[in-house]
């Protein structure tokens, strides 16, 4: 749980609005709670050196969460926060079949 209780009310209204905490505290108990538990970034659940990760061990989500662009951190229906984009350590991969088209071009991650 990131927010208390007493303010899930309030944003379960607003399911899938952009999450941003409000200060640093808030945003270490974010990461804690989901990036720090993510199979995406192996510096985060590991420590390992940011240099020393490949391409795909490197969560980019982190970094614009710090210039307030992580869309995928929203609020869910619980009124939590929540990262649609996490993947659980030990969980196989989500399969992507490359030969079926996207059903919303142009949107990111779609074909454009």
């Amino acid at each position: 749980m990131i927010t208390p209780q007493s303010m899930e009310a309030l944003w379960a209204g607003i399911p899938g609005q952009q999450y941003t905490p409000s200060n640093g505290t808030e945003g270490e108990v974010f990461l804690d709670e989901w990036c720090r538990n993510c199979a995406r970034d192996k510096s985060m659940r590991e420590g390992a050196p940011l240099e020393d990760c490949d391409d795909n061990e490197r969560c980019d989500i982190i970094a614009a969460s710090y210039r307030g662009e992580a869309k995928e951190w929203v609020y869910g229906s619980d009124g939590q926060p929540k990262c649609t984009a996490y993947h659980a350590l030990g969980m196989p991969a989500p399969y992507r079949c490359a030969a079926t088209g996207d059903m919303f071009p142009g949107v990111e991650g779609g074909a454009a």
